[in-house]
């Protein structure tokens, strides 16, 4: 009465298992205060004999890095000047972004003709920037429109930056909404203990007073710099600023360094070696590429960890996980998985914690009056909740229900 689950992606590393009546093909946040906030940036010429410093330098994207909402106030008078009056609806107003009402600008939006115009200069002429210009991208003149290759200037107290976004911008009705795809950041190189990674810090442009306040960090070994990334909440790779990481067996104080230098912004981090109590932390799970333990007195990145490793002594909450095999990876999402609580590290006895993988195929069945609901989930050895990182949604993952040996339903799961 029952079959075995298979994978139509032959992965040596999903294990197969049984589930009473179904049968489906398989195709396919959380760091509490690790943000920065008021930081006072050290001078460049300020550094003890032990420091490391990572110079950093701006870095422009063809992929998003970030996705963030934006505040905007729309207004039904138009600015002194405009550009010409063009068919269909337009919407005029100000964007907020950038934590300091100076750093708002003034934009008019012809959705009619999928026209943007920004006023850059900030001096409530719509008509006078050359590169505030844009067209949609795309031929399809829809309620929603997006608007690529926008270099944003923001002034902060480190000095004068720029922010290579894409503006979206859609209006259904009711009122319009704007969000910025952010493809910039600050990146450089540095040595720790050895070996090279990957530095950098991605501004948060909706709440910034200098260029690292409410960052988040990008920290990964060299080798993957080429690789794209994200900096959402559940990313192991970049992650809200913090002042303490312990990476490759080691912990480091991180401190931001800025210079404005003919008005703009020269960016660095200074990390400096700490002496901390260790203990010793047994991961059961295999295939992990990345495991990042968020909550601790410092941040926890552990690539590639095996058996009983060391860190710093402490409590910490659900870890993200990024499992990689034959280059398959997939995310552990701590949103998603039951029963997440925090688990302590100390000197003495050895913690264990159960993550990784193989994977597993399951579904979670309840009844509903008349109806039954079929949850799927691909679960780790600690019950943990993945997600593919390339989901082929175009051939959802499928199910059968049998009786005996009648087969009395069949479907397929929708993603969401």
């Amino acid at each position: 009465m029952s079959k075995q689950m298979t994978s139509c992606m032959a992965w040596h590393w999903l294990r197969n298992v049984r589930s009473v009546g179904l049968t489906f093909t398989l195709m396919g946040a959380l760091f509490p205060g690790h943000v920065l906030r008021a930081a006072e940036p050290t001078p460049f010429n300020s550094s003890p004999s032990n420091a490391i410093i990572a110079s950093l330098e701006y870095q422009e994207t063809d992929y998003s890095v970030v996705n963030w909402g934006v505040s905007l106030t729309t207004q039904t008078v138009p600015f002194k000047n405009e550009p010409a009056v063009a068919t269909g609806k337009t919407v005029r107003g100000v964007l907020n972004f950038g934590g300091n009402p100076s750093n708002a600008i003034a934009f008019v939006w012809q959705r009619g003709v999928g026209k943007l115009f920004l006023d850059l200069n900030r001096n409530q002429d719509l008509t006078d920037d050359a590169a505030g210009v844009f067209s949609v991208r795309g031929t399809k003149l829809g309620s929603y429109q997006s608007f690529a290759g926008v270099h944003l200037p923001l002034s902060t107290t480190g000095g004068n930056d720029q922010v290579l976004v894409d503006i979206n911008f859609w209006d259904y009705g009711s009122r319009p909404n704007c969000s910025l795809a952010v493809r910039s950041f600050w990146q450089g190189q540095v040595t720790l203990s050895g070996r090279d990674w990957q530095v950098g810090i991605v501004q948060n442009v909706l709440n910034q007073v200098g260029p690292f306040e409410n960052g988040q960090l990008l920290l990964r070994p060299w080798e993957r710099r080429s690789q794209a990334f994200t900096a959402y909440g559940d990313a192991p790779d970049a992650f809200p600023f913090t002042r303490k990481v312990f990476v490759d067996s080691h912990a480091y104080q991180l401190e931001p360094i800025t210079n404005a230098q003919n008005g703009a912004n020269q960016l660095a981090l200074r990390f400096t070696e700490q002496s901390v109590a260790l203990g010793e932390l047994k991961v059961t799970g295999k295939f992990i590429q990345r495991l990042v333990l968020p909550g601790g007195m410092y941040l926890v990145l552990l690539d590639q960890p095996a058996g009983i490793v060391k860190i710093p002594t402490g409590s910490y909450n659900q870890p993200i996980v990024r499992l990689e095999q034959n280059g398959t990876a997939a995310f552990c999402n701590p949103n998603q998985t039951p029963n997440s609580r925090r688990f302590s590290v100390d000197d003495k006895t050895p913690a264990v914690l159960n993550v990784g993988g193989p994977l597993t195929n399951s579904v979670n069945v309840s009844r509903h009056g008349e109806d039954l609901r079929l949850d799927y989930r691909l679960v780790g050895v600690g019950g943990e909740t993945y997600q593919m990182a390339n989901e082929n949604r175009s051939h959802p993952p499928e199910f059968a229900i049998e009786k005996g040996d009648k087969q009395i339903a069949s479907g397929k799961f929708e993603f969401g």
